[in-house]
Formats: structure tokens, sequence, C-alpha cells
């Protein structure tokens, strides 16, 4: 890597209104990374059953997932300010929904459902801040910068924000927990969508795309190459997420397990400041490919080392290529979209890494299950290093 004196973080935050944008839309963000906990028990408090429980945390994160690419194309479609402003609405007005229900002893049932539409509805305010920085981001590196940031920022808000969602569960029923996620996505969207960035992106939007523009991105093999290093980091993510409660149950179980896993996220905080602050030389796909593989060998000697020491340095250690792999792939993600599927390409980014940990945590699974923590591992890393492989074919071809 190479140092680039020409940008600092402070230049980011000092940009023309970027502390109204960013900061309204952390609001709204930091509901995900607090919605998920006080759901579970809402659903288990009222059926009985962890099963149930986590059937509705499926469901909703199925709806998060899967329809994202839906959401984004209505965004692209009929402009960001209006489609936001409705999907904030209703995922708001659900999780209070929730929050009501629980408080009222509801139904089972009705919290599943309410579960499934506000999955349906969860505004993509991570992807459109993503998409915002290109409008207020003046140069490349920029650019590149604000990225990074927001990687950072991202992974804080999901180590802090499960510690907090526990906090409150100490203190207080879940359906009253789940009222501040339902404020904080209402009053953080809604100011979100009205700031003039978000004005402008609808704006612009809704303007008829240039011929380029109308082929499917899925059908373009250099961002088809682009997703599959997103899908690999998601798929060492959720392979470790299965793997090392396993490794370290012998050495303090759950809660070391909690700790090694947040080491991870530390080593991507860290891993997306230096990126920012550190230049990797070549075209996106080399990029991609050399930090995915990186992340590949680190991640997998989490099966060679004894301890729960050791577990912890090699999870920090490898959380160090994760937030770079998303940063360059959402680099890329806003070449690619060209001027009016912006949104549609980084929504894709995000739904190909959840698509990647939901398959490698069910890969990892049963692998485990029949062979071993190290055999999973390497049939994992093995079909990891193969995707890279066809990434790079993709890349040739799209020349």
């Amino acid at each position: 890597m190479r140092p680039s004196r020409t940008a600092r973080y402070v230049d980011v935050l000092k940009l023309p209104r970027v502390p109204v944008t960013f900061g309204t839309a952390l609001i709204g963000r930091s509901v995900y990374a607090l919605v998920l906990l006080p759901l579970l028990y809402a659903v288990t408090d009222a059926t009985g059953s962890v099963a149930l429980a986590g059937l509705a945390v499926g469901l909703y994160g199925a709806g998060a997932s899967f329809l994202a690419p839906v959401r984004a194309w209505f965004i692209d479609r009929y402009g960001a300010r209006r489609t936001l402003s409705i999907l904030v609405l209703v995922f708001g007005g659900t999780l209070t929904a929730m929050a009501a229900a629980s408080l009222l002893r509801s139904e089972g049932t009705l919290l599943m459902v309410l579960a499934a539409v506000a999955g349906a509805f969860a505004p993509p305010l991570g992807p459109t801040m993503r998409v915002a920085w290109g409008k207020l981001a003046s140069t490349d590196e920029l650019l590149k910068k604000s990225l990074s940031l927001d990687a950072v920022v991202e992974e804080l808000l999901y180590l802090g924000g499960p510690v907090a969602a526990g906090v409150g569960l100490s203190f207080f029923s879940p359906g009253a927990v789940l009222l501040v996620p339902a404020g904080l996505v209402l009053v953080g969207g809604l100011l979100f969508v009205s700031t003039r960035t978000i004005g402008e992106m609808g704006t612009r939007s809704v303007a008829a795309p240039e011929s380029g523009e109308r082929r499917p991105l899925l059908i373009d093999a250099r961002f088809v190459g682009v997703l599959l290093p997103t899908l690999v980091a998601g798929a060492i993510y959720g392979s470790i997420s299965i793997s090392v409660p396993v490794v370290v149950t012998d050495d303090g179980g759950q809660a070391v397990a909690g700790i090694a896993l947040g080491l991870f996220a530390g080593g991507s905080a860290v891993g997306g400041l230096l990126y920012g602050a550190f230049g990797v030389p070549g075209s996106p796909i080399r990029q991609l490919v050399l930090l995915a593989a990186a992340l590949i060998a680190v991640s997998s000697s989490v099966a060679l080392v004894t301890g729960a020491v050791a577990v912890g340095v090699v999870l920090a250690a490898a959380g160090l290529f994760f937030s770079p792999v998303m940063i360059v792939a959402y680099l890329a993600a806003h070449q690619a979209g060209g001027e009016h599927r912006q949104n549609s390409a980084t929504t894709w980014v995000n739904t190909s890494h959840n698509i990647g940990a939901s398959a490698g945590s069910a890969l990892a699974g049963v692998l485990i299950q029949i062979t071993s923590v190290p055999m999973a591992t390497a049939g994992i890393a093995a079909a990891s290093v193969a995707l890279l492989i066809v990434s790079i074919i993709l890349e040739q071809r799209g020349t």
C-alpha cells in the first residue's frame, strides 16, 4: 500500500451538507443494529418458543435482504425522497405496532406477521447514503475516504447496537425497547429524506436513462465479477459466526465467542480506516480479489489454532480485510450504476453480501455436523477461491 496525503477524514466531514446528511442517515441506520434482540425476545415472550422467535427474525431478515433490489429499483425509478419517505413511514409504523402488540401481550402470530412486513419495507438508508457520497464528494480521493468512513461507522454501530439493546432489555420489556428503534427510524429517516442531497437524487433519478443504462446490471459480466468477492466476504463472515462458537466451546463458550466475533468487527473497522488512508494499486477487480483472498487465508487459520486468545487474534487480523472488500465494491458500484442505477448497484453489493452470509452460515453448520470445523473451513475456503477465479474470468470477458 502507498500512503495518500491528498485527503483526510476531517476533510470529508467538512464537506458542504455532509454533517446533516450523514448525521441524520446514521440516526436512521442505527435501527438495524438495535431491532433484532428486542424482536427476538418479544416473540419468545409471546410464544414461549425460541424456534418461533428465530423464525420471526428470519422472516424479518429475509424481507430486508432479498427484497432490497426491489426497493432500490423503486428508488431509482420514482426518486429517493418519495420512495424512502413511504418506506420509512411504513417501517417505523410497523415497529411501533410490534412494540404495542408486545406490550399488550398479543399473539405471537401477529408479531411474526409484523416482523415479515417490517423486513419487506426496511428502508435502504445505508445504500442510499453511499450513493449520496457520490454527490457530496467532489473527487475520487474524497469519495474513497467517504466510503471508508461510512464503513467504519457502520461497523461501530453494529458493535454498540446489540450492547445498547441488551442493556435496555435488562431494565425494560422487549415492547418498550422496540419503541426506541421505531422512534429513531422515523426521526432520522424523515430528516434524512428531507435533506437537499436526497432531494437532488430524486430529481435526477426520474430522468430517462441513456440507452447503455437500460441493460440489467446482472447480465453485465464485470458487475457480477464485482459482486462475487462480496459474496465471498459474506460467506466467510457467516461461516465464522458458526465455527467460532464451536472452536471456543471449551474455552469460555458463549461469552468468549461474543468477544471473539466482536474482535472481528473491531478489526474490520480498523481495516476500513487503513484502506481509506492507503491506496491499493490496480483495478477494482484486482483489489477485490487480493483483499478477499487475504480474508480467506487469514480467517481459515481459525480452525488451526487453539485457545481463546489465539482465536481472537486471528479474527481481529481477518477483520482487517473485511471492510476494504466492501468499500472497493461500493466504489465499483458507483461506476457501474451510472447516473440512474446507483441505488440498484450499491444495493446489489449489500444483497450479495447478505446472500453469502446466509449461505456461509448454513453450509458451515451442515459441514461441521457431518465432518469437523477444520474440514468445514477448508471446504468453504475452497469454494470461495473458486468464486474469486470466476470473478477474474468475468472481468476478462467484460474488457
